[in-house]
């Protein structure tokens, strides 16, 4: 195996695709087998490849799905593959190979047992039985409207139905009945394999396949396992469901199986944005993940927990119930991690925006991060919406700062891309350096880039601030990471690239000095023993043992045997704080099923130690356990914030009314120093549920208090919050507003934030959106909409307000008679609302003069649009002055295209005008109405032939997709010229993609044969060349908003350029210096032609052929061209 000193600390790296040969003609017919990007961290994609195993001298046991190879052979294949990888090691860590494709597939979660087992999750649906949005660009709309998964489920049956199989060719007919439909989705399975070295060679040797099922039409990828050696249990989590199996003969096989909760993927969104992560928390509850795609569960006792439009962490007793959301508004947590004090760790994923990164989060239960699905999907494709994007705009994604919105619990810090699979050093693994470590992976699509990274916190209040980190580990591109019992870290390996490849391998990483010693023997000896045979003195003793997962098994076990004394006496007198606190989280297990299990908990609440006193308390607020609400009172004044915090915590569980002065005490002193301690506070507030109470702290002398009752009166979506609005705090204010108009609306208090637009004592532009978007949705008993619509209007007028928020007033108004079905500020679905039109109409008539002679452009447009849109025809004559006077082009076209839409007389004669423009937008545009002016066919020919010959190339573009709208022969005849000088090289390169893509929408045989004779000159094997006619002629101002801001090719994901992006792949922010358009094409079409040094054999980038059109390409590829300088801009 290839080995190199590890010499780099942090830094971000990106991905590069696998080399493919495609064409167009390709890309045509193959869509069923395309390959989408996911995003940095997420599961990889594409259709699945034989499997290797089968090709094997493995013996096999057909019956039980067993496979086993010898040690010899195991060994052999493992050197082999050793030889080839190269892999970049911190100094004191060796790596090496433990398992190869031999025995498994596509591997995305592992666990290992404390045998020593793996578990493994493969995948086999992975966009491949369920999509990814962005290669179905039509479902977005329909996708981001579900409700619940039904209504997923309803979709899918409705648009892939078998009478509707011709237009759904790129669903394979898996099931072979000659349809290509819905039940094609109900084929392919996910499966678990188990993975066990029988020889102790230190090598896998046997396998078997533990369950393979997994199959309905709403079935996601499978995300995370979870074995409980105690209950000897296997959870898996694979949307719809989460599951508990069991295997009741002992053959090796699940028999037996149990959906414990249901109802995850409400979405069709991002491929690899479902369930991950299942793990037993400190406390006996499974805790698993779910993306941003959606959850809406209706648990056991018929309370539904609706969280259809974010990420969410959950937790349940093992046999599901006491199921509750443990915190959300998450975008795409994987994996996490409890430490050794039981605080919630993880790092998730980014949103794929310009200047957002990953980060690294500290979770407390009822915490809500801020990621919507909204931010990312829905209103952005919508013309009567605008771009607003409050993740971005209103800096949700960043740690703290002030003036943040105050619901969400920020991030504790950025972190590396890709974060997918993550552990904790349990206190034995490693060496003594790596003591108190997460672990995470960087998982992004290329085995060079990609690897793990360790970071350590340190406390700082309530919570914890970023300590150290580094990178540990490059070379392989793993996903899974667990720690085996044996002290040594164990990552699956996806080998490359993102698409499934039946192949799938185990690496072992560890420190040789510590490996074996007699602290990791124990170790591993008493993980594998089974400590239910042990006497309850022995297991007191593991409390205090140096292994984590020791002592929470001997947890589990007193708690099983119910040795109450035990971990009573444990509880208050163990010398060991780690001891004490196991003890602790004992009695937690055993007082949610018994009341009386409280004293010693409650005693506890005194203690000396601060960390012993919040882990009382928090046992007991998980417990829900109202006879401990007085003594937890005092707590809130507690000189340790992680008491305060877990006390207010358990009296807003406890719903204790009382709590409310003394938490509102808390919030005081803290003035809004610790906001963990904020969030807190506003949980318990919330949970409390006395919004008379709350809403009455908005006289409140503590701007502190105020601002923590806006946020407990949002979760409790009160009227109260109204009175917020008046409040002298623009702080507050701003989150009232936000608290009123953002997720769940509140009816009661719209009218109120309606209204804040007439006199806005605060002008910023979070707080005024939200009232602009209020008077789409107020309503007042009695009173007609229309005073909404009047004060959007008397509110554009306003000079002295931002012309961006004056516009977009005037733009809500355009659609007054149905709106945008999503929300102006947050997107969030909410159904279009419909006004009498005549309302807006009335506002805009009295009021449009004034606004076409406005400074700002921005009004002065939106006013032409709301004129069309509102067909308030009596502004023609302000429409033909500003054609030809007003300063700004994109009023000028949008005056043009009003008076088209209103077919004015002299139409023909303001073409004319705007086609002699200073500005060749304005005569772009113009051109393209020629075609639909009641002209001569022969006149309208000859000014696009005239064009073509002598004008600029954006004028030559525009004539050719402006002519191929002329039904006539002449109009064939001039494209006849046109190709046969293509053929014969005369065609200027900036104008070729435009006459092939005229060419192809016009039914002429003559054209047809010489596109076929032009496209066939090409050699199909080169994509560069398929590819040619993007080389030339494209606009950078679109390259970078592509480059920027496309959900499909995600460029900044990987690439940076200046600040803008991420170090995933090669840096491009001076490319245009080192490449030529020719090569720049070609990394973009043919990724794989030219991998950049340091990037791995293969590139992990797709080729851009499979994600944009060819227009697309050339406008990237122009933008590239202009990179020749550094440039220093970002969010």
């Amino acid at each position: 195996m290839k080995k190199r000193p590890l010499g780099i600390p942090f830094s971000h790296y990106i991905h590069r695709p696998r080399p493919t040969a495609i064409t167009r003609t390709w890309l045509a017919t193959s869509l069923a087998s395309l390959v989408l990007l996911t995003a940095c961290g997420e599961k990889p994609t594409n259709a699945p490849a034989e499997n290797n195993a089968a090709q094997t001298s493995a013996a096999s046991s057909v019956a039980l799905d067993i496979t086993r190879i010898s040690p010899e052979e195991a060994k052999k294949d493992a050197a082999a593959i050793e030889a080839q990888v190269e892999l970049t090691l911190a100094e004191g860590i060796t790596g090496e190979l433990w398992a190869s494709e031999k025995l498994m597939g596509d591997t995305v979660a592992i666990h290992v047992d404390d045998k020593g087992r793996i578990w493994a999750g493969i995948t086999q649906r992975s966009n491949n039985s369920e999509f990814d949005i962005r290669g179905y660009s039509d479902w977005e709309h329909p996708s981001v409207s579900f409700r619940n998964i039904e209504d997923r489920r309803a979709f899918l049956k409705e648009e892939l139905a078998p009478e509707k199989s011709a237009q759904n060719k790129r669903i394979p007919d898996r099931n072979k009945d000659g349809s290509n439909d819905w039940r094609d989705l109900a084929v392919v399975k996910e499966k678990v394999i188990r993975l066990e070295d029988t020889s102790g060679s230190g090598k896998a040797d046997f396998v078997q396949t533990v369950v393979e099922d997994f199959n309905t039409e709403v079935t996601d990828v499978i995300g995370g396992m979870y074995y409980s050696d105690l209950l000897d249990e296997l959870f898996i989590n694979v949307a719809p469901d989460f599951w508990q199996l069991k295997d009741t003969n002992g053959d090796g096989q699940i028999d037996q199986k149990k959906s414990l909760a249901h109802g995850f993927g409400v979405h069709i969104g991002f491929s690899g944005h479902g369930m991950s992560g299942a793990t037993m928390g400190p406390d006996g509850k499974l805790y698993y993940s779910m993306g941003d795609i959606g959850t809406v569960v209706t648990d056991a006792t018929g309370k539904t927990w609706n969280y259809q439009d974010q990420g969410v962490i959950v937790r349940s007793e093992p046999d599901g119930s006491n199921f509750e959301v443990f915190a959300h508004g998450l975008r795409n947590i994987y994996e996490f991690s409890f430490d050794k004090y039981g605080n919630f760790i993880s790092v998730d994923n980014d949103g794929d925006h310009v200047g957002e990164y990953e980060r690294v989060v500290h979770l407390i239960e009822g915490s809500d991060t801020g990621w919507r699905i909204n931010w990312q999907l829905g209103k952005y494709k919508d013309p009567k919406n605008n771009s607003y994007k409050v993740w971005m705009d209103e800096s949700y994604y960043t740690p703290r700062f002030k003036d943040q919105a105050a619901h969400i619990l920020p991030p504790v810090a950025p972190y590396h891309a890709g974060p997918t699979g993550m552990t904790y050093n349990p206190g034995t693994a490693f060496n003594d350096k790596w003591k108190d470590h997460f672990f995470v992976v960087e998982f992004v699509g290329s085995a060079a880039r990609a690897g793990i990274n360790a970071f350590t916190l340190k406390p700082k209040g309530a919570s914890f601030e970023l300590d150290t980190d580094q990178n540990i580990f490059r070379g392989v591109l793993a996903t899974g990471l667990d720690f085996g019992p044996d002290g040594a870290m164990y990552m699956s390996d996806w080998i490359e690239g993102w698409g499934l490849k039946q192949k799938g391998r185990v690496w072992k990483l560890d420190t040789p000095d510590t490996a074996g010693n007699s602290i990791r023997k124990e170790t591993q000896a008493l993980l594998a023993e089974d400590l239910r045979l042990r006497s309850a003195d022995d297991l007191a003793g593991l409390l205090s043992h140096v292994d984590m997962r020791v002592r929470q098994k001997a947890q589990f076990v007193l708690v099983d045997k119910g040795e109450r004394s035990i971990l009573e006496n444990q509880a208050q007198t163990a010398s060991d704080e780690l001891a004490r606190i196991h003890a602790i989280w004992g009695l937690g297990q055993l007082l949610r099923k018994d009341a009386s299990v409280d004293a010693v908990l409650i005693g506890l609440l005194k203690d000396a130690s601060g960390e012993i006193r919040a882990q009382a308390a928090k046992v007991l607020g998980d417990a829900n356990h109202a006879a401990a609400a007085q003594a937890l009172l005092s707590l809130l004044s507690d000189k340790n914030p992680r008491a305060q915090l877990y006390a207010a915590q358990a009296l807003g569980r406890i719903g204790d009314k009382a709590a409310i002065a003394p938490i509102v005490e808390m919030l005081a002193a803290n003035n809004d120093d610790d906001v963990y301690l904020r969030q807190a506070g506003a949980i318990a507030l919330a949970r409390i549920g006395d919004d008379a109470a709350v809403g009455q702290l908005a006289t409140h002398n503590s701007e502190a208090v105020r601002i923590t009752a806006v946020v407990a009166l949002k979760q409790m979506a009160s009227p109260a919050l109204a009175a917020f609005l008046n409040d002298k705090s623009e702080y507050v204010v701003t989150n009232a507003a936000r608290a009123i108009s953002d997720d769940t609306q509140v009816p009661a208090a719209l009218p109120t934030l309606a209204a804040y637009l007439d006199k806005p004592v605060f002008t910023n532009e979070p707080l005024l959106r939200r009232a602009i978007n209020a008077n789409i949705y107020a309503t007042t008993e009695g009173a007609s909409t229309a005073d909404n619509a009047e004060r959007l209007m008397r509110f554009a007028t306003q000079k002295k307000m931002a012309g961006v928020l004056r516009a977009d007033a005037v733009h809500a108004l355009a659609s007054w008679g149905e709106t945008s079905a999503y929300d102006r500020v947050t997107g969030a679905y909410r159904g279009a609302v419909k006004h009498p039109e005549s309302e807006a109409v009335a506002a805009l008539s009295a009021n449009y003069k004034n606004l076409l002679a406005d400074s700002e452009a921005d009004v002065r447009e939106a006013t032409v649009n709301a004129i069309a849109g509102l067909n308030v025809r009596a502004a023609q004559e302000q429409l033909v002055s500003l054609l030809s006077k007003d300063a700004a082009p994109q009023v000028r076209i949008a005056a043009l295209h009003t008076l088209k839409k209103f077919a004015v007389d002299n139409i023909g004669d303001l073409v004319f005008v705007a086609m002699k423009d200073k500005e060749q937008s304005v005569r772009m545009a113009a051109l393209a109405l020629v075609p639909e002016l009641d002209l001569p066919v022969q006149q309208v020919v000859e000014m696009h032939s005239l064009l073509l010959k002598n004008g600029t190339t954006g004028e030559q573009q525009a004539a050719l997709l402006s002519l191929v709208k002329v039904d006539a022969p002449e109009a064939v005849a001039v494209f006849k010229d046109q190709m046969t000088q293509l053929i014969a090289g005369k065609i200027a390169p900036e104008v070729q993609l435009e006459l092939i893509t005229a060419v192809e929408k016009i039914n002429a045989p003559e054209l047809t044969e010489l596109l076929t004779s032009y496209q066939n000159s090409k050699d199909k094997t080169k994509p560069l060349e398929m590819f040619r006619e993007s080389m030339y002629g494209g606009d950078p101002e679109k390259g970078v908003a592509i480059f920027r801001y496309s959900n499909t090719a995600q460029c900044v994901r990987c690439h940076m350029v200046g600040t803008r992006g991420a170090n995933v792949g090669p840096n491009l922010t001076t490319i245009a210096k080192t490449l030529s358009r020719e090569q720049l094409l070609e990394a973009l079409v043919d990724p794989g032609a030219r991998v950049a040094p340091g990037f791995g054999p293969v590139s992990g980038m797709p080729p851009m052929g499979l994600l944009l059109k060819p227009d697309e390409i050339r406008d990237v590829v122009a933008y590239l061209s202009t990179l020749t300088e550094e440039v220093h801009e970002g969010h």
